[in-house]
């Protein structure tokens, strides 16, 4: 019998990350979740690629994303990574950087028509960026402007470590699956079943499919 063609998705993430230590106001302390997604690359073989850098202010989140012109577009090694891991401040529908508010507009327009090149997904690594109907019609506004396949994130206020260890998880998932665009749904079922802070901080998923419903 003829195995399954293996359709694993490129092992590329991409990390933008606020300055944490600017928002708490100590210059001397710089906590970051690099370390962590380090730590998942080598689980992998080859290692998982990872390109962080943070980002401060809409136009230096405009200057990697922005579609044809950004670094991310540009860059051959960076543009077909399957997942944009975004991790910030956050409340719903909108992200916070140590020096600005970024809303719904804004997020759409940095990431509008991404999808449409290849497939991808960003994933919210902030708090309550999902929660209530202003958080879902952000979802759905998302989706439909950047094309991507699916997006992620919280409807509650996390834990930074609750939420960075269900995050790995999912990636550890997402990036080990034969097909992780066709098991999309069932790997984030997986990780609610398994790591119960998962499910008291409301990861979501959306997705095209799952809108439908």
């Amino acid at each position: 019998m003829r195995r399954a063609k293996r359709k694993a998705a490129p092992r590329k993430l991409v990390c933008l990350e606020t300055y944490w230590g600017d928002h708490l106001s100590r210059a001397f302390r710089a906590p970051s979740v690099l370390p962590f997604l380090e730590g998942l690359a080598r689980q992998f073989d080859p290692p998982l690629a990872i390109a962080h850098r943070h980002v401060g202010t809409l136009s230096q989140l405009a200057a990697y994303t922005r579609r044809r012109e950004g670094i991310l577009w540009r860059d051959p090694e960076a543009f077909d990574a399957p997942v944009y891991y975004l991790s910030f401040h956050g409340s719903p529908g909108r992200i916070h950087t140590s020096l600005a508010r970024l809303g719904p507009a804004v997020l759409c327009r940095a990431f509008a028509g991404w999808g449409e090149s290849y497939r991808n997904l960003v994933y919210f690594g902030a708090c309550s960026v999902f929660a209530g109907k202003q958080g879902e019609r952000f979802a759905a506004r998302f989706l439909k402007e950047s094309g991507c396949r699916a997006v992620l994130g919280y409807a509650e206020e996390v834990d930074w470590m609750e939420s960075m260890l269900a995050d790995l998880l999912f990636l550890k998932r997402f990036y080990a699956a034969r097909d992780p665009w066709k098991d999309l749904a069932a790997i984030h079922a997986s990780v609610l079943e398994d790591f119960a802070p998962a499910r008291r901080l409301g990861l979501r998923l959306f997705s095209g499919q799952l809108l439908a419903r």
